[in-house]
């Protein structure tokens, strides 16, 4: 028969099979790849990139608002960005925990802010005089005194993030409830992911987290699913530029006005007595500088004008001896008197 085939030809077909290509041979031998059903990963590698970016502004409006608060230097940058189940981020909270539940428009879900207690507690006893030390006592809720410290710094975060999301997807946020016990803060459902971002916030001898949960539902609005182009991270806008300012205004700062400058020897400082006049090699014409401190060997930080930058001068005073002021300049022939100082603090 014509289809029948000789024993050459099968040993011929037989020898083909068994010299396939190597590259055939390893395709079957890779591992697949793991996937976690139990924590799958929702966002891709461009909406998690956008995600940090916002957040790694918020971290900088943040830092400002927590150094208001504090009145002292505060570090504050992204920690991590995990994708998780709502019931792991419920179990890692604290008992009793100070987070704060909101709502985010334009979904309408609710997201939840939680602060460290390490971190409060240095920022309650900074505003109540002390060092900023943040002693935590294990079990203790929050007083109604410190609640309302708490809530304006809450108030403040609740604006920075606003106004990192701005540029990306304007949202506002409303309905701010502070929640002490993780089990009644309903944001999602057990089982539903989430998207957890962490601020490591540094400020003296203290540190903690702050962490933002966000819902998928709360997210799927807000990011696409393809992000051609991420928002540079040195633009500013006009909200947070606002906000900085705002943050900036309530510094209080100590300003010393220097009128002049000056050397006496011990001799003529012993001999001073009520009546006798000082004379400066400063005129009034020439303006005065600002310092930063509160004595005369602080540093300069802003001159008044370039010319009076440039026309500072240490030369020695010269002591006269007069029952009154001749009539002339100010600083040119000021009388002395006892306690008197060229150093005016503001």
């Amino acid at each position: 028969m014509a289809d029948e085939l000789s024993d050459g030809e099968i040993q011929d077909l037989i020898s083909v099979g068994k010299r396939r290509p190597p590259s055939a041979a390893q395709n079957t031998d890779r591992t697949p790849l793991g996937y976690d059903f139990k924590r799958p990963q929702h966002l891709n590698k461009d909406q998690l990139r956008l995600v940090e970016n916002i957040h790694e502004q918020f971290a900088r409006l943040f830092s400002s608002s927590l150094a208001s608060s504090m009145r002292m230097v505060v570090d504050a940058d992204l920690a991590f960005i995990d994708q998780i189940m709502y019931s792991e981020f419920a179990m890692v909270l604290p008992k009793p925990c100070s987070a704060y539940s909101f709502t985010m428009t334009p979904s309408g879900h609710r997201a939840v802010l939680s602060f460290a207690p390490s971190l409060l507690m240095a920022l309650i006893d900074r505003a109540l005089g002390g060092k900023g030390l943040g002693v935590v006592e294990e079990g203790r809720a929050l007083t109604q005194i410190e609640v309302g410290i708490v809530n304006k710094l809450a108030s403040r975060v609740i604006a920075n993030i606003e106004a990192a999301w701005e540029a990306r997807a304007p949202i506002e946020i409303t309905d701010l409830v502070l929640e002490t016990s993780p089990e009644f803060i309903q944001a999602a459902a057990p089982g539903e992911g989430v998207v957890v971002v962490a601020i490591e916030a540094n400020a003296n001898r203290s540190s903690g987290l702050v962490q933002l949960c966000y819902p998928l539902s709360v997210l799927e609005p807000l990011l696409p699913k393809r992000v051609s182009h991420l928002p540079a991270r040195t633009k500013q806008t006009t909200a947070q530029k606002n906000l900085q300012t705002q943050a900036l205004g309530k510094v209080k700062l100590s300003v010393v006005l220097q009128l002049a400058k000056g050397t006496l020897s011990l001799t003529e400082v012993a001999q001073l007595r009520q009546g006798d006049t000082v004379s400066w090699t400063r005129r009034k014409t020439n303006p005065p500088w600002l310092s930063s401190a509160t004595g005369p060997n602080s540093s300069v930080v802003r001159a008044c004008t370039r010319a009076g930058a440039q026309s500072r001068s240490s030369k020695p005073l010269t002591l006269r001896r007069r029952t009154s002021t001749a009539e002339g300049p100010i600083g040119h022939a000021t009388p002395f008197r006892h306690g008197f100082s060229p150093f005016l603090p503001i």
